[in-house]
């Protein structure tokens, strides 16, 4: 008989043996988990970063729990530098300004846009998620940028943009109107960090959302630990609710991912799925799957 641990490890085998990418090495040799140790002693300016044209985006997959397939994509941005190497938002993004984030906010617009694209021509339609400040959200144009790309694409699986719950909180009445407004063009709004703001419910059956992200906080030790896994099951059932999927991010371990897909999580994201990687490793790695099948990607594991 198949002890728990070793379901709860199998189950997570399934998945990510149904995605074939966590088990393979990102571009160059190195993973997202390889990043420099050396940008902990000292920051990155993100201006210079900007200036130089050091900003990549890499993408990490999303997973439908139940069905263990791919769901969408999430978009990262990754800092090359040129003696540092591959850097993480916690070295460049503090001190950023506004100016400079909605900079960021437009060219991982447009990274996913044109991902996008090359992924279509695979036949496979994934929904991507963009991470973005409330300014980048009304400044940008969104829709406009959108409603062109759409216009080449036979079919346009839509966008999903991250706001933290802090910055919701605080924008609400203008989140609210932008999320209204973007609807028109299949760009939806989700709230991510969820926990760690002292948001009002009934405030937030007023943002229309497609997704509910866990605090990483949470979904670590789920499976163990009676604190993390009531709050899990809790923020789980107010996504579904409103609904909303619920989506766990920070999945590291066989444990938390089965004890979430029992608690009806929807999404999950983490190492345990796959690592972040450069847009060209992560399309590479879809064609020769679809290569491998003999056929482009199957329909059901495009986000719907």
């Amino acid at each position: 008989m198949q002890t728990a641990s070793g379901s709860a490890a199998a189950h997570a085998c399934n998945m990510i043996e149904a995605l074939n990418l966590a088990t393979q090495s990102t571009a160059d040799g190195a993973s997202d988990g390889c990043e420099s140790d050396l940008a902990a002693v000292r920051p990155v300016d993100f201006g210079e970063a900007l200036r130089k044209d050091w900003i990549e985006f890499w993408y990490q997959p999303k997973i439908d729990l139940r069905k263990n397939q791919l769901a969408g994509v999430e978009v990262l941005a990754r800092v090359r530098h040129p003696r540092l190497g591959i850097l993480a938002p916690d070295t460049f993004l503090p001190g950023a300004t506004e100016s400079e984030l909605i900079a960021l906010s437009e060219k991982a617009l447009a990274s996913a846009l044109a991902t996008g694209s090359d992924l279509a021509k695979l036949g496979l339609n994934l929904r991507f998620t963009v991470n973005m400040p409330v300014p980048a959200l009304v400044k940008l144009g969104i829709a406009d940028l959108v409603c062109s790309h759409r216009a080449q694409l036979e079919h346009w699986p839509g966008l999903i943009i991250d706001i933290t719950e802090a910055q919701i909180v605080a924008n609400l009445a203008l989140v609210i109107a932008m999320a209204k407004r973007l609807a028109h063009v299949d760009v939806l709004l989700a709230i991510d960090d969820f926990g760690r703001g002292n948001s009002s419910l009934a405030s937030l059956k007023e943002l229309p959302f497609v997704e509910l992200k866990l605090d990483r906080t949470f979904v670590a030790d789920c499976g163990t630990d009676r604190v993390n896994a009531p709050l899990c099951k809790t923020v789980i059932d107010l996504a579904h609710n409103f609904g909303s999927a619920a989506v766990a991010i920070g999945i590291e371990k066989a444990s938390d991912a089965l004890a979430l897909t029992r608690m009806g999580c929807d999404i999950g994201q983490g190492f345990l799925f796959g690592q972040p990687m450069p847009a060209e490793r992560f399309t590479s790695l879809l064609r020769q799957r679809a290569a491998g099948q003999g056929r482009s990607m199957p329909a059901a594991a495009a986000a719907g």
